[in-house]
């Protein structure tokens, strides 16, 4: 057996050998794929928190216009929805009463005076008005002195914020914050 030198005994501890590098270029190829994959849950969670974020803004927006409009139109206070000469003009400028805003939407978004708001390419809100009974809040065929408004807002095809809010004859609003949608 031959002894081996200082000097290539030293050189032998401290080299790697290929398959220590195989080893280790394993190890962090697979650190890096999860760490990547955490990245990209991350940003999804943080574009859905954003999406959510501006769907809230954009249904009370909405709400605040619908809430600021008397509850019965006091040309025609029977009459769910749009009276006559109210779809005449420019985007929601001729509604005057909640009611009117019962079936409207636009994707875009979009103002009171029709113009679409910037940026809300694939967005949409929609608005529902009900009639119901202020006491048991079950929709009625026939008006009892309550409706309940109900704002939606998209972004593609998932519904990222829903507001609810009842007006009554008196001015009683009651806004209500749909409970978060599981994504």
């Amino acid at each position: 057996m031959r002894a081996m030198s200082g000097t290539s005994a030293a050189r032998h501890t401290r080299a790697f050998s290929l398959v220590e590098a195989v080893v280790s270029i394993v190890i962090v190829g697979v650190m890096l794929a999860a760490s990547l994959q955490t990245v990209g849950i991350a940003k999804q969670n943080e574009r859905i928190a954003g999406d959510k974020c501006r769907g809230m803004q954009l249904a009370q927006q909405l709400m605040s216009e619908i809430l600021s409009q008397p509850y019965d139109d006091p040309e025609a206070p029977g009459i769910l929805g749009l009276e006559a000469g109210e779809t005449a003009g420019p985007g929601r400028s001729l509604f005057d009463d909640v009611d009117d805003y019962n079936d409207w939407s636009a994707s875009p978004p979009q103002s009171k005076d029709g113009t679409a708001i910037a940026d809300l390419a694939g967005w949409s809100r929609t608005v529902s008005v009900a009639l119901i009974d202020p006491a048991t809040f079950a929709v009625v065929p026939t008006k009892m002195g309550a409706k309940r408004i109900t704002v939606t807002v998209k972004r593609q095809t998932r519904v990222v914020a829903t507001l609810t809010a009842i007006r009554c004859g008196a001015s009683t609003v009651r806004v209500i914050p749909e409970p978060p949608v599981k994504q």
